[in-house]
């Protein structure tokens, strides 16, 4: 093999580790909640709060982070990002009013790095001969992501046992690796251009394209599409630990379902391609069945006061909810990315990423609400008043796709 090849091969290579390792925070997510309220004192609501407080951070950043990112750079941005996931890890270990700040630290850190590590890596395979292989380098971030993950997962619940702070202090530290890997990568293709006095972007975004777009009736269906479906998923799933505090599991008990929730999320990402493949979008209204019945299960189980049935009953329904989150991101984009006519899909897709954390953020609003004057169980089935909602928008944005045009041609 060419000794170039190889060489373009390794820095490919330890480009894609770097991403798994950095692409998000490892170890929290399984304890989160339990640290907040047992450790830092929050309540349920102040907890919930946290999700309005990122959701909103995003809404705010999205478009003018692009802005940022095609002025200081890709691989900056990767770092910048990167050095933010770090210090809002640590800011984790201080005082309520603290982790509230760190929550739009982690957002913004996470838009820069959204926004420039997909770019690297497809820009840097370019450079390399090596384009036909970005989906093969990107599957081996995400399986990574994946595989840390899981252990992380699986060690959370002993760690938090041995010191409630491990978990945060365990994040920290891979995060400062990955930092550390940051000042390793380079993005070859912005360093040609520099090199070769090449301007840096040849497409600008044209101005107002995004607000011209609401002309349309599918654009609004798309918003709210996205809004009520994401809202009522996410939302659901950031409470679903919640459930098992309120009826006292302990810590390892909860750290093991979650386990079995992210293997089984991992494996339905990988299965409902060939289920999409086959009911394109009618696939949404399996999703919506089987969302609506884990919210259904775990309101449920939370209204009894303990024993095996509790158990059983929160664990499928915290398993159906972490089953239906990713599919739903296939149906939308691929909504999108194949809408008849339309040229400004990746503006499109903008749009109902808003969409997800306007609708995330109104549901954690609603839950933070009722979180003061209810359970978490009973929450749960008062949440159960959306998925008419879902069904409607999903039915008017079906007979849109099976038009298969845009409005009009734009």
């Amino acid at each position: 093999m060419d000794q170039t090849l190889k060489k373009n091969k390794r820095k490919a290579l330890f480009y894609t580790i770097y991403r798994g390792l950095s692409y998000d925070w490892f170890f929290i997510y399984a304890i989160d909640s339990i640290y907040y309220n047992e450790v830092k004192l929050m309540s349920f609501s102040e907890i919930s709060l946290l999700v309005t407080v990122s959701c909103l951070t995003y809404i705010l950043v999205c478009l003018p982070i692009v802005k940022i990112v095609r002025k200081i750079g890709t691989v900056t941005s990767s770092r910048i990002g990167t050095a933010l996931f770090l210090l809002s890890a640590i800011m984790l270990l201080f005082d309520p009013w603290v982790i509230f700040v760190s929550q739009p630290i982690f957002v913004i850190g996470s838009a820069l790095k959204n926004t420039s590590e997909s770019k690297i890596l497809k820009d840097n395979l370019r450079m390399y001969g090596m384009s036909k292989y970005y989906a093969k380098y990107s599957s081996i971030s995400v399986f990574l992501w994946a595989f840390v993950n899981t252990l992380s997962t699986i060690c959370a619940g002993f760690l938090y046992n041995l010191w409630p702070y491990a978990p945060i202090v365990a994040s920290c530290v891979v995060m400062a690796i990955a930092l550390v890997m940051s000042f390793f990568i380079k993005n070859e293709k912005e360093i040609y251009k520099k090199q070769n006095n090449l301007p840096a972007h040849n497409v600008q975004l044209e101005k107002f394209e995004a607000f011209k777009l609401f002309k349309y009736h599918t654009t609004w269906l798309l918003l709210f599409f996205s809004m009520i479906l994401y809202g009522f998923i996410a939302g659901t799933m950031d409470i679903s630990k919640q459930a098992f505090q309120e009826l006292s599991f302990s810590t390892t008990t909860i750290t093991t379902v979650s386990t079995i929730a992210y293997f089984i999320r991992a494996a339905t990402s990988f299965v409902f391609s060939f289920i999409y493949n086959k009911l394109h979008f009618k696939s949404v209204y399996l999703l919506i069945a089987l969302s609506g019945t884990g919210v259904l299960l775990t309101g449920l189980g939370g209204l009894l006061t303990t024993g095996t049935t509790a158990l059983v009953l929160l664990s499928i329904g915290m398993i159906l909810l972490y089953m239906t989150r990713d599919p739903y991101g296939i149906v939308r984009e691929d909504f999108v990315m194949n809408s008849n006519g339309l040229t400004k899909r990746q503006t499109l897709l903008q749009i109902t990423y808003i969409g997800n954390y306007s609708g995330r953020l109104l549901v954690s609003l609603a839950i933070s609400g009722l979180l003061l004057s209810q359970s978490v169980a009973v929450t749960y089935l008062i949440l159960l008043a959306m998925v008419p909602f879902m069904i409607l928008i999903s039915l008017l944005l079906h007979r849109k796709q099976k038009a298969n045009k845009y409005d009009e041609f734009y």
